[in-house]
C-alpha cells in the first residue's frame, strides 16, 4: 500500500482486539516520532512506550474518551488499547505543539500501515499519569497514542454541516470531513477551477 492509501484510509480507531502489539513495531512507531521535522531541531519531545497489561490497565483510568459521542462512552474492558505511546515535551515553547502533532502524526500513519489502530487522546489526567510513569518535574505530559489491532473500520462521511462523530444503530462509527471541493482553493482562495472540475 502507498503513503497516500495509507493516509485516506486512516481513521481514529477506540475499539481494539486483544492482541499484544509486538515491542518492535512500538520501537518503529517513536523512531518515526523522533525523525519528525521539529521546529529549529530542537527536538523536545521523549516518549513512553506502556504495552504490559498491567501498565495498560494503571493508565487507563486517566484517559478520557470520544466526548461527541452520547450518551458518555468508553471502550469495554474486551475492546480496550493494548499499547500506548506517551508524548512528553521537555518545554512548552509555542512551536513545541507543532512538533507534537508532527511525531504524532507520524506514529498514527506506521500504525495504520502495519495494521494497528490508533487514537491520539489529549483530553487526559496528565497529573496521575505523570505520577503512573514516574516523569521528572521539568517534562510536561502532552497526549498518549492509544494502539492496537483494529476491532471497528470507522466509516468517513463528507459533510459540511456537523463536525461531531457518532455510531449508528449498529454500532459503526461514522466521522465526517469536510469534501476536498470545500477546503480546496485554486491560486487564490475562492477559486476553484484548476485540479477540481466546476
Amino acid at each position: 500500500m502507498d503513503l497516500y492509501q495509507v493516509m485516506m484510509q486512516r481513521r481514529t480507531v477506540r475499539r481494539f482486539l486483544q492482541k499484544p502489539v509486538d515491542p518492535r513495531l512500538l520501537m518503529r512507531c517513536v523512531n518515526v516520532a523522533r525523525l519528525a521535522p521539529s521546529a529549529a531541531n530542537l527536538q523536545p519531545l521523549d516518549y513512553v512506550v506502556v504495552a504490559e497489561p498491567e501498565g495498560c490497565q494503571r493508565l487507563f483510568p486517566a484517559l478520557r474518551w470520544a466526548a461527541y459521542l452520547e450518551p458518555a462512552w468508553t471502550p469495554a474492558v474486551n475492546e480496550r488499547p493494548t499499547a500506548y505511546v506517551v508524548v512528553l515535551a521537555r518545554n512548552d515553547k509555542p512551536f513545541t505543539l507543532r512538533d507534537m502533532g508532527l511525531a504524532c502524526a507520524h506514529i498514527t500513519l506506521l500504525a495504520e500501515a502495519e495494521g494497528l489502530g490508533s487514537c491520539i487522546l489529549c483530553n487526559i489526567d496528565r497529573e496521575q499519569i505523570q505520577v503512573l510513569l514516574s516523569v521528572p518535574d521539568g517534562y510536561l505530559v502532552d497526549s498518549v497514542i492509544a494502539l492496537g489491532y483494529k476491532m471497528e473500520e470507522p466509516v468517513l462521511e463528507e459533510r459540511e454541516d456537523t463536525v461531531k462523530y457518532w455510531r449508528d444503530k449498529s454500532g459503526v462509527l461514522h466521522v465526517p470531513k469536510r469534501p476536498l471541493a470545500s477546503v480546496l482553493h485554486y491560486e487564490v482562495f475562492g477559486k476553484k477551477r484548476g485540479l477540481l472540475q466546476e
